[in-house]
């Protein structure tokens, strides 16, 4: 009786295209650089480097195991067995539709992860996935200043990886990449600094403060941006004067009211869809008049203003901006009070 042959695969092959990805999308990160708004070269590099980053997990995970047999069949996706009757009141168990071989996902190699104690920071990696995600399928207008932002988040993982998992020295293993993927995060945190120090002078919002590092560039969604230095020269704020003051993007140059993408951040943070039966988390706030007081937190994610009671002095019931005016009672307690008073 014949055999089908035992099925293999080659843990430094996958290691070998790691490096080989990787390298092809720094290649592709620089001549976007040089020829900014080059989509697809953007593009590339984001597929490029994120694929890369994969493969050498997969590594890993293949490196794990000493029987390259069990390499493949740790790395590969299995199929889904289901029970089906066999006619003769018993089952036989059956593939689930046409399993086509493929390797294993992001959420597939969590699992292997976690399995054989290989440690990585997963929520960078998930922000990375939905970076990728929007820039290929979304095509905005101009990319690079996202790309610029990914390669920048992608750095530290390498580095730490190659370090911490594979026990190499990360410029040993990417070579020229390694140097301008280094001289980037270094260039990059240091504009960043730069844009959170320009903020300091634009008097934004207490409570907006904390959103200014979810605000993004219109025109190439850059994380990169900077108090606009001819309003700060007005002598204007962000705070008296939201329909003016701007950010300007390191990044492209482009400028435009921040107000807008203060508002949009706070909003997507906070939101809850009530159609999930979710309770509304935003309410429209009496002091600066923007959609931003957050209701469990009795507090404006804008201007930061608090309810001065917070609490029925009669019942304990929690109290609502609208009940601020009946002095520490709820409405049903104020009514009871106006009733009794009215009364006698």
């Amino acid at each position: 009786m014949s055999t089908s042959p035992v099925q293999t695969i080659d843990a430094q092959k996958l290691y070998e295209n790691a490096l080989i990805s990787i390298q092809l999308g720094i290649e592709d990160f620089e001549e976007s650089e040089r020829a900014s708004g080059n989509k697809a070269r953007t593009l590339s590099s984001v597929r490029n480097l994120f694929a890369g980053m994969l493969l050498l997990f997969k590594y890993k995970i293949a490196a794990s195991v000493n029987d390259p047999a069990d390499a493949y069949a740790i790395i590969f996706n299995h199929p889904t067995i289901v029970p089906e009757s066999d006619g003769n009141g018993g089952i036989k168990w059956v593939p689930d539709g046409k399993f086509k071989k493929t390797t294993i996902d992001i959420l597939g190699i969590e699992q292997r992860f976690k399995g054989f104690g290989i440690n990585v920071d997963w929520s960078v990696i998930k922000q990375l996935q939905d970076c990728r995600n929007h820039l290929e399928h979304l095509h905005p207008k101009h990319t690079y200043g996202e790309v610029s932002g990914f390669v920048a988040e992608l750095f530290p993982v390498l580095s730490d990886f190659i370090s911490n998992e594979l026990g190499l020295v990360p410029s040993d293993v990417l070579g020229s990449a390694w140097d301008t993927m280094l001289a980037h995060k270094d260039f990059y945190n240091a504009k960043l600094d730069e844009c959170a120090d320009s903020w300091e002078l634009a008097s934004v919002p207490s409570g907006a403060e904390f959103y200014l590092s979810d605000c993004r560039c219109k025109m190439c969604s850059s994380e990169l941006l900077m108090a606009a230095q001819e309003d700060l020269d007005l002598n204007i704020s962000v705070e008296h004067n939201e329909d003016q003051f701007r950010y300007r993007c390191v990044n492209c140059g482009y400028a435009d009211l921040i107000a807008p993408e203060l508002l949009h951040a706070i909003y997507v943070t906070n939101y809850q869809d009530s159609r999930d039966g979710s309770e509304p988390t935003l309410e429209h706030c009496y002091q600066c008049n923007h959609d931003t007081f957050l209701i469990l937190e009795q507090k404006c994610a804008w201007c930061d203003a608090e309810l001065e009671y917070n609490a029925c002095e009669m019942c304990g019931q929690a109290l609502t901006q609208e009940e601020q005016i009946n002095g520490g009672l709820c409405s049903a307690d104020e009514y009871s009070r106006e009733k009794f008073m009215r009364e006698d």
